[in-house]
């Protein structure tokens, strides 16, 4: 019965929401089971599929060409101030077939999201569900993705890099070809350890060397002793002296030897745990590094609210001067308004007494046109009496 090849993880495709360029939701996909190409212009968005990678996986923010991960957020006129920024890669494994096509094996896809919030912080979800790098890089180191080395995505430059680099660096802060092939192998890790051990060895190979010397030592003093003990009687109880010496430093030789292999078991102890240590160590300082980046832009957050609050400060110092000014115009106001309500009472007191007087007035006028009809029965009478007068007049004139 043949073997069944082992299957294989792929992207299947990718799913990106207000990422850079990307307003909305553009997908991305599917890709072919062995090899895709994203082609196209300048300009056209072909950086932002690597970028997204990129993001999703966990690199720095500095590797994709930006200062912060709010940077990934779109901006333009028509999509202005957005939350978020989402990346959603979905993986499936496939086994590849002899024909040359292949089938999904049922029940292993996945996806791995990672949304990006205005604040620079991010989150990461599985199959929707909430998580966090540490599980993202544990899936996918059981796949054979290994995000640890950060050799899975080869980005633009690094060949020609790799083409000049030297055979071996030449200080500690130096990369050459041979640190980068242990760093694809992920040997490099073990660099520390090799040290500690080489150290280790070399401090056994100390106490071996005293123990050599003091076993060269008592082989002198051994030689002295059968010289001078052949010329006295006491040689057979030199000879048993030296016997049991001798059995006492093989004794204590065991003794090293056994130290030496129990020392061995708790340096793989150690080595073991040191390793946990290590994974611990580093998305710890993932973390820290996140939690830095967040602390550097409260503050700047911090110092901007300190700023806008010195602002307050002065407008609310203004506003205040402002509304003593307008309680000092209210007084003024006020004592016009009661002075203005004196005036009017007075007008209305006068307003009274007119009234009264045009009503007196009126009625004088009444009684007038009462009498009009009297005085014309009159005017006759006055008239002739004029004309008797003006007559007597100019009598008593001419005389």
């Amino acid at each position: 019965m043949e073997s069944q090849p082992p299957s294989r993880l792929f992207i299947k495709e990718m799913v990106m929401r207000n990422f850079k360029s990307y307003a909305g939701e553009q997908r991305v996909g599917p890709f072919h089971k062995s090899f895709s190409a994203v082609v196209g212009p300048n300009g056209s968005g072909k950086s932002n599929v690597i970028d997204a990678m990129l993001f999703v996986f966990g690199k720095r923010a500095k590797q994709r060409r930006l200062n912060k991960v709010s940077e990934l957020i779109h901006n333009s006129t028509d999509h202005h101030n957005l939350d978020s920024a989402e990346v959603s890669v979905y993986f499936q494994e496939i086994l590849d077939l002899e024909d040359g096509t292949h089938k999904a094996v049922s029940g292993r896809d996945f996806k791995i999201t990672r949304v990006a919030f205005r604040d620079n912080s991010s989150k990461y979800y599985i199959n929707n569900i909430s998580s966090n790098f540490t599980e993202v890089t544990n899936k996918l180191k059981e796949k054979g993705v290994d995000l640890d080395n950060n050799r899975f995505l080869i980005l633009q430059g690094e060949v020609e890099q790799i083409s000049l680099m030297k055979p071996k660096s030449q200080g500690p802060h130096d990369e050459g070809f041979l640190e980068y092939l242990e760093d694809i192998a992920g040997t490099k890790k073990y660099v520390e350890k090799i040290d500690e051990s080489y150290k280790q060895l070399e401090f056994l190979n100390e106490r071996r060397s005293g123990v050599v010397q003091m076993v060269k030592l008592s082989e002198k003093e051994r030689d002295s002793l059968e010289a001078l003990l052949l010329k006295q009687d006491v040689k057979n109880e030199a000879e048993a002296y030296m016997l049991k010496e001798l059995s006492l430093l093989k004794w204590k030789e065991k003794a090293t030897k056994l130290a030496v292999a129990d020392t061995g078991g708790k340096m793989d102890e150690l080595q073991e745990c040191v390793a946990s240590l290590e994974e611990n160590l580093k998305a710890e300082r993932d973390k820290i590094q996140e939690s830095k980046q967040v602390l550097k832009d409260l503050e700047a957050t911090h110092n901007n609210n300190m700023k806008r609050q010195e602002e307050l400060d002065n407008d609310t110092r203004k506003y205040k001067e402002e509304i003593k000014e307008f309680e000092r115009q209210n007084v003024k106001h006020e004592e016009n308004f009661m002075h203005m309500n004196r005036k009017i009472k007075k007008l209305e007191d006068k307003v009274e007494k007119d009234s009264s007087r045009i009503e007196a007035l009126v009625k004088e006028g009444e009684d007038s046109n009462n009498m009009t009809p009297k005085l014309e029965d009159n005017i006759p009478k006055l008239q002739k009496l004029l004309t008797d007068e003006e007559r007597v007049l100019e009598e008593i004139t001419e005389f």
